[in-house]
């Protein structure tokens, strides 16, 4: 076992390295379990092997962690064990590693939208208070044979593959008026359209604003035409949307036209550029992008992009590859706990040298924390002690805290 404190992060029994692990290898599920969690919990996404676990920390924040198991899992020393009613455990081999909870299944799960859609194939609960919906899960890139070798959109749930619209936003206001909801986020396969699906996102989304006022994240791809971007961001801006992440996915340009076939043809400056413009309308802490750690890319390549971003004023949204059933990657190993804790460490010194801080964005999947748990490096450090988080950034959005029983949204 490695020695506690060669990092910020604890890397023996922390919460924040538990949940790296968790998100690292994956989490055995027995089938009878499995399909209890999916008829009692939230869990919609269980055929496809994703689920959210929930991990408290000492001082009663829950730390949500969403968990791509595919292949891999198979071959995992972690398994989950049920220990009581509605108690579980994740078990390293034979002995406890730690308790986790799984997230109530919301009562809006169960209503049907007006073509008889149930809403849990519209819009789903990835985290505490933290509704996400992949608006067309059909990617232009895969239909002509040249998708993004990690990516799986396509089974990233027991969905409608083309939602519409409007049902989206029917869910999100059941969601929002049930109060589980507390922020949106919404994506989309690229599309053949001009704005690469980002018109569907904001039409969604002007939709949403008709029915409740939710903060809301949209991520989308690059977009070449700068009047065509320019236009969009503004009406999603009247729409109600706080918070935008352009996604590059790697960083590495040697390495990105191997990866991605199609959008690795978009140049880096193009992504500067629409970053540059989702700055402008959307200001501070509220433009973000993802890059997928372990998709063969080096750490150096992978910071100095981080950097580049931050110097911008753009965050780099850190999320481990988990390689899902149906990518071209299914079969890649996962980047291990240790290489993940020492990444969110550099990238969170980096957002602290430019002012940056991820827990004060309004919406999306930085503020809802379970894709990544580079928010959690930014608010616990190594001592799980909200106390030592420096620059007052465990003050941001709180979507987490346990008063007594769970409390899943505030």
């Amino acid at each position: 076992m490695l020695d506690k404190g060669l990092l910020g992060v604890d890397r023996s029994d922390s919460i924040v390295r538990m949940k790296i692990e968790l998100q690292a290898r994956g989490v055995r599920i027995p089938q009878g379990m499995a399909r209890e969690l999916e008829a009692k919990y939230n869990a919609p996404a269980m055929k496809t092997g994703r689920f959210t676990l929930c991990l408290e920390s000492p001082e009663k924040n829950v730390i949500p962690a969403f968990i791509v198991n595919g292949r891999r899992a198979a071959a995992s020393p972690l398994h989950l064990v049920k220990t009581g009613p509605e108690r579980y455990e994740v078990w390293w081999n034979d002995a406890k590693y730690t308790d986790v909870t799984p997230m109530p299944r919301p009562h809006f799960y169960d209503i049907t939208t007006r073509s008889g859609a149930p809403m849990y194939k519209l819009a789903v609960m990835v985290g505490p208070g933290h509704m996400r919906s992949v608006v067309n899960q059909r990617c232009y890139y895969q239909q002509i044979g040249q998708p993004c070798q990690f990516c799986a959109v396509h089974r990233w749930w027991d969905a409608n593959i083309e939602k519409n619209p409007s049902e989206i936003a029917d869910a999100v206001a059941a969601g929002v008026r049930e109060g589980v909801a507390k922020h949106i986020s919404l994506t989309t396969g690229t599309l053949d359209t001009p704005g690469k699906g980002l018109e569907i996102l904001v039409e969604t989304a002007t939709l949403i604003r008709d029915k409740v006022q939710v903060p809301t994240m949209l991520e989308f791809e690059a977009v070449g035409d700068v009047p065509l971007l320019t236009s969009l961001l503004r009406e999603a801006r009247e729409a109600g949307v706080t918070t935008v992440s352009c996604n590059v996915e790697c960083f590495d340009e040697g390495l990105r036209p191997k990866v991605m076939p199609m959008k690795g043809r978009i140049p880096l400056a193009t992504y500067v550029e629409t970053w540059e413009k989702c700055l402008e309308i959307f200001g501070d802490n509220e433009v973000f992008t993802v890059a997928i750690v372990g998709i063969g890319e080096g750490d150096q390549s992978l910071l100095r992009g981080v950097e580049t971003a931050a110097r911008l004023g753009v965050m780099t949204h850190l999320v481990p590859h988990s390689p899902a059933i149906g990518a071209a990657y299914e079969d890649m190993p996962s980047p291990s706990a240790d290489r993940m804790i020492s990444l969110y460490e550099r990238a969170v010194a980096i957002y602290r040298k430019y002012g940056l801080n991820p827990c004060a964005s309004q919406a999306g999947c930085v503020r809802g924390g379970g894709f990544s748990a580079i928010k959690d490096v930014a608010r616990f450090g190594a001592a799980n002690d909200p106390a030592s988080s420096k620059d007052g950034e465990a003050t941001g959005k709180e979507d987490h805290v346990i008063g007594g029983p769970l409390s899943w949204v505030n």
